[in-house]
């Protein structure tokens, strides 16, 4: 650990993020506070108090007229057989949405396959010693970045580990962003990290997983070009960008997309024309390749749906709790909770009282440390194995 701040102190309890909101204007950082402990509901919500409400209720005639003319087709299929081809592929999320994450860490074990052998993650540290770290342990700690620290990013990096990705950082390390004449020297960086890895291996394919508009290949108001303008421009390499924010949820139909509500699918989709064109949004408004669509959550277990996706089932866990509500509940793999105390949960949920009835998304046959903490600091520790 680098400083001095212990693990649970990363986590916080959704009354504290609230209380703190009242006297905070900053409601992206509740918002990602509240993603860390499960609580995607509330998350959807504080974020979108600080979006614009850009969006009309529905589309315009002509943009109805023109949307009609693709076809859904299974957004993982579509970007595995583009992987066939592809040399970088650019995914990007919503820092509230851990959807998102769990959607690329479900093209992990193909896109291996398909030769894909590098991977890197916005909030991976790009620090020395943070970076070592994190490749000797083949897991994430605190000291790994920053939204890593949501378990399901923690899973999505383990996991690319895991398949056998050569795990790299690619963020910025200096400490101002933009230079004199306003260009984003962020992006430079970033674009020029992602091109070491081509230096040395030139024939490598590399899975990016990012933020927003780093995807944006078109010029970006303000920063002269985004990571990806930036990648094309030194390596001559097209990548193929993914966006996965737009169709999306967010919290109420004033913040909603149109295009994304005038679109019921049970599946990730994206949508194809009759000449193989696919869809990237608005007709001259084009950024990146290609949307993903993501489908309204449901709620299963007193969670979202796609929590349990990925070989992941419930496991409740409140008969076994002998401390006072609310508290915290953490599942860490044990291997690396006993060498590493900084390691990130598996998986967290707050329970907020007796009736509270959200279970843990865990892995069939898999034993867990269970760290459970309530709000006098006082903590139960036990191991589970999945039945």
């Amino acid at each position: 650990m680098y400083g001095q701040v212990t693990w649970y102190e990363n986590y916080k309890y959704s009354a504290k993020i609230f209380e703190n909101l009242l006297k905070d204007t900053l409601n992206f950082a509740a918002a990602t506070d509240l993603s860390f402990i499960g609580e995607y509901e509330q998350a959807l919500i504080i974020w979108d108090r600080d979006e614009d409400k850009i969006f009309p209720p529905n589309l315009t005639a002509d943009e109805e007229k023109y949307f009609s003319n693709f076809k859904a087709v299974n957004a993982k299929d579509l970007i595995l057989e583009k992987a066939k081809t592809e040399q970088i592929i650019l995914i990007n999320e919503a820092h509230q949405q851990p959807y998102h994450r769990v959607f690329t860490t479900s093209l992990l074990h193909e896109l291996y396959k398909a030769g894909f052998r590098y991977f890197s993650a916005e909030t991976i540290s790009n620090y020395d010693i943070s970076l070592k770290e994190l490749q000797k342990n083949k897991y994430p700690t605190i000291n790994s970045g920053y939204y890593t620290r949501e378990p399901l990013y923690a899973n999505l990096i383990r996991e690319a580990i895991n398949e056998g990705f050569e795990i790299f950082g690619y963020e910025t390390t200096r400490l101002g962003n933009d230079d004199s004449s306003g260009i984003n020297l962020r992006e430079i960086d970033q674009a020029r990290n992602i091109k070491k890895i081509l230096d040395k291996d030139p024939k490598a394919k590399i899975l990016i997983h990012c933020g927003w508009g780093h995807i944006v290949e078109a010029p970006y108001p303000g920063w002269g070009k985004a990571m990806a303008g930036r990648l094309y421009e030194y390596t001559g390499i097209n990548p193929f960008t993914i966006d996965q924010t737009k169709l999306t949820e967010h919290s109420s139909p004033e913040y909603q997309n149109p295009y994304w509500t005038s679109i019921n699918l049970d599946y990730y989709a994206m949508f194809v024309d009759s000449i193989g064109q696919i869809f990237y949004g608005p007709q001259k408004y084009k950024q990146y390749d290609a949307r993903v669509y993501h489908p309204k959550t449901k709620w299963l277990h007193g969670r979202p749906h796609w929590v349990f996706e990925n070989n992941r089932m419930p496991y409740y866990i409140k008969e076994k709790i002998t401390l006072t509500f609310p508290c915290l509940v953490f599942a860490f793999i044990p291997k690396e909770k006993k060498e590493n105390n900084d390691a990130i949960p598996f998986d967290i949920i707050e329970l907020k009282n007796a009736a509270d009835k959200k279970a843990l998304s865990l892995i069939k046959g898999q034993h867990y440390t269970i760290v459970i903490r309530d709000k006098n600091s006082k903590e139960q520790v036990f191991n589970v194995k999945v039945n």
